[in-house]
């Protein structure tokens, strides 16, 4: 390696190391990636890894305190947060479908703080943080940081500059909210991520009416400081606040993730509907409760499909150009046993929003049913440019996809990544099952299958035979054949 004309010598793993690194800049990647590829999957000491790292940072000028470089996220792995300026020299990823890591524009929102005296309204500056993101992802021209990733810096204690390298961004956009009655105060600054200087701010006081001209005019004044062209949004409003405060409440809700709240999220997105039928965001965001009561089998969700079915023809009639009617309409079809029609919708939201990691996430699994799991491992990837800060239903996908491949090493490690962060999502643990029992591993295999029962004491071949709608035939029987004989029944 040379800095200027000066060599700098490197160790030959520790050069591979750099190399994977840079390659998965978009994401964070594990320990087990790392040795798998680097290492070709031989035992290795963390010791011996953690030499590795600190002699590339000793190379390249960082450190283990500042991290400028080379970032370690505890419990999950490494990744390369510096800006590179050429990449020409650097070989392509073979997993990955972008060479781009950090675009000249690129911003995360962080989550908006609820300054208000009623602590119950951080509903709405989450809503509005969330919607902002949404709005900014639809420019091609800019590289927006997805939900997930932005709120897991909520609360932190890191300043602006930290957080820009480390999700790999070149601005931030922060603030805060204070909803009184019918009064709204917003405070917004756009920051230089790599300066940490101030490009825009603005305080907003003005009636809760105004709240979707706001919105607006946030997005209008950050694409100018950026320089880039605005994009229709069109689906995603309603005229009515209270229908869009209903939404609001009904979208925290259905991230709380239980039986009950999934119903509160229902019936939210009801009487936002009732106060204004032509919502089209409200009738999309009620595809994922009713098919998750379904996929579940939930009390009352025997019809769940179906329902969610007509929820998002409903919304992708009112909005045909809104990417999240066609994701959530894509979602759908695919457990309608319709590929076709599953993969043209996604197709068609990824070209109205092409910066929407959860459309790649849904996408991938969508894909892996279709029976095009290479496909479905690309567009997981390319979700993790924009939420590198991985969701376990990501690496569950992308998990999926690796193995009906028969990649089933990296399947392991990539779904393993999924249990641990939520050890009680079924599917990760049936999968998991499949993976085992090909590897060889049985009675591992049969234990994810009883912690799967410890969970859901009724899970049935037959519940996952309706709710695992395989294309592929091949891809079908092999599922078939390593569950049962993992020991479900």
């Amino acid at each position: 390696m040379t800095q200027g004309n000066k060599s700098i010598p490197l160790q030959p793993q520790a050069f591979s190391l750099l190399v994977f690194l840079i390659q998965n800049a978009e994401r964070v990647v594990s320990k087990d990636e790392i040795i798998e590829t680097v290492w070709q999957g031989r035992i290795v000491s963390d010791g011996t890894l953690n030499a590795r790292i600190n002699a590339l940072r000793r190379a390249l000028g960082d450190d283990g305190v500042s991290q400028s470089v080379i970032k370690t996220f505890p419990r999950q792995g490494f990744r390369f947060v510096a800006n590179l300026i050429n990449q020409d020299d650097v070989p392509a990823s073979p997993t990955t479908t972008s060479d781009v890591i950090t675009p000249k524009s690129s911003i995360a929102v962080l989550p908006f703080v609820n300054i208000g005296a009623d602590q119950e309204q951080e509903y709405f500056a989450d809503g509005l943080t969330e919607d902002l993101i949404t709005d900014l992802s639809k420019h091609r021209d800019l590289f927006v940081i997805a939900r997930n990733s932005s709120f897991s810096y909520r609360n932190s204690p890191k300043n602006v500059s930290d957080i820009g390298r480390e999700l790999g961004v070149s601005h931030v956009l922060e603030g805060s909210v204070r909803k009184a009655g019918d009064r709204i105060r917003i405070n917004a600054q756009l920051i230089n991520a790599h300066s940490g200087g101030h490009i825009w701010a603005e305080r907003y006081d003005s009636d809760l009416l105004d709240i979707f001209a706001l919105q607006d005019e946030i997005t209008a004044k950050i694409a100018s400081a950026l320089h880039i062209n605005l994009t229709n949004t069109e689906g995603r409003r309603t005229h009515s606040v209270e229908a869009y405060e209903l939404s609001l409440k009904g979208r925290a809700k259905f991230f709380m993730f239980s039986p009950e709240t999934n119903q509160e999220c229902i019936n939210l997105l009801d009487q936002a509907i009732a106060i204004d039928p032509a919502f089209s965001n409200a009738w999309a965001e009620q595809v994922f409760p009713y098919q998750s009561g379904w996929s579940f089998a939930w009390a009352g969700y025997d019809d769940g499909l179906k329902i969610a079915a007509e929820k998002a023809e409903r919304a992708l009639e009112l909005a045909p150009n809104s990417s999240l009617a066609n994701s959530r309409y894509g979602w759908v079809q695919t457990f309608l046993r319709q590929p076709k029609k599953s993969i043209q919708a996604f197709e068609r939201a990824i070209e109205i929003d092409p910066n929407n990691a959860d459309t790649y996430f849904w996408f991938s699994e969508a894909l892996n049913y279709a029976g095009q799991p290479q496909r479905a491992i690309d567009s997981g990837l390319t979700g993790l440019r924009f939420d590198p800060v991985a969701p376990p239903n990501a690496l569950h996908h992308i998990a999926h996809g690796y193995f009906l491949l028969g990649e089933l090493e990296l399947a392991e490690n990539y779904e393993r990544r999924a249990i641990r962060m939520a050890p009680s999502f079924p599917p990760a643990r049936i999968v998991m099952a499949a993976i085992l029992v090909e590897a060889g591993r049985l009675e591992e295999a049969k234990e994810h299958i009883s912690d799967l029962l410890s969970i859901d004491s009724d899970y049935s071949f037959q519940r996952y035979d309706e709710r695992y709608p395989y294309f592929d035939d091949n891809h079908r029987k092999r599922m078939t054949t390593a569950i049962k004989s993992a020991g479900i029944k």
